[in-house]
C-alpha cells in the first residue's frame, strides 16, 4: 500500500479512511480534479481484495442516477452532488483543494522529485518553496506532480501572483481595469475562465463571511439576510473554510 502523505487534516482523514475500509460496501469520494480522488479509490481496492476476488468498479458520477445497487467506488467532483450522494452511500469523504493543504506541499514535492530522479535541489530553497506555497494550484496534486518533475517547471506557474492580486484590489477596481494587464501579471499561459471563477470565489467569500459577521454567525439568519437556501449557503461555508 502507498503512503498517503502530508501532515494535513486532508491527509490525516484519508488515512483514517483507508484504514476502516471493509470489503462488500460502497464508498464516495469527492473533491475538484487532481485532488487525489483516483489515488485513493486505488488503495481501497488494493487494501480489501485480494487479485482472485472481483474488484468493485470505479465509477465517475456525472448525475444521482449513475449510483448502483452494486458495492462500488464513486468519484464526484460537484459539491452538490457530493452531498446528495451522501445520503445514498454512507462511507463518504471530501478531499480538500491543495490551496487548502499548504501543510502538505513540502512532503508531496520531495516524495515527486525522489520518485521521478529530477534535481532535489531546484525545489529545495527557501525561495523556491514560496513560490510553490503562494501558487494557487487550480489542478492541485496532479498539477504539482507536474510542476516540480519537469526541467523548467517554475514556469508552469501562471497563477503565482493571483492571490496578491486578488487582497491588493477591490472588486470594483478589477473589474473597471482592462483584463489584459492582469494576464501581463499572472502570465501568457494564464486561462481567463479559471480566473474568473477564482475572482468570483473572492468576492463571494467576502461577501459571506461580513453577512455571518452582522448576523452573529447564524446561517438561519444569514440565509434570509443574502436570500440564498440555507442548505446552499452551508455548502459554500464549507466550501470557502469559514469558521
Amino acid at each position: 500500500m502507498k503512503r498517503i502523505i502530508g501532515q494535513s487534516d486532508t491527509a490525516r482523514r484519508m488515512r483514517r479512511f483507508l484504514q476502516k475500509v471493509l470489503p462488500g460496501r460502497s464508498y464516495l469520494i469527492g473533491g475538484e480534479p487532481g485532488t487525489g480522488k483516483e489515488f485513493l479509490a486505488k488503495e481501497i481496492r488494493k487494501k480489501v481484495f485480494s487479485s482472485n476476488q472481483d474488484k468493485p468498479e470505479i465509477i465517475k458520477i456525472k448525475s444521482l442516477a449513475d449510483f448502483k445497487d452494486s458495492s462500488s467506488i464513486y468519484l464526484v467532483e460537484s459539491e452538490e452532488l457530493f452531498e446528495a450522494g451522501s445520503i445514498i452511500v454512507k462511507d463518504s469523504i471530501w478531499l480538500e483543494p491543495l490551496r487548502e493543504r499548504e501543510a502538505d506541499i513540502v512532503e508531496l514535492t520531495e516524495f515527486f522529485v525522489q520518485r521521478a530522479g529530477v534535481d532535489e535541489e531546484r525545489w529545495n530553497t527557501p525561495k523556491s518553496m514560496k513560490l510553490l506555497i503562494d501558487y494557487w494550484w487550480p489542478y492541485n496534486i496532479s498539477e504539482l506532480k507536474r510542476v516540480v518533475t519537469s526541467k523548467e517547471g517554475y514556469k508552469l506557474l501562471p497563477y503565482a501572483n493571483m492571490k496578491k492580486i486578488l487582497s491588493n484590489y477591490s472588486a470594483t477596481e478589477i473589474v473597471s481595469m482592462k483584463v489584459e494587464s492582469f494576464y501581463d501579471e499572472l502570465g501568457e499561459n494564464v486561462n481567463p475562465g479559471k480566473f474568473y471563477h477564482l475572482f468570483i470565489d473572492s468576492i463571494e467569500r467576502a461577501f459571506i463571511k461580513s453577512a455571518l459577521k452582522q448576523c452573529g454567525g447564524s446561517i438561519t439568519k444569514t440565509s434570509k439576510l443574502l436570500n440564498v437556501h440555507r442548505n446552499t449557503l452551508s455548502q459554500k461555508i464549507k466550501k470557502f473554510k469559514i469558521k
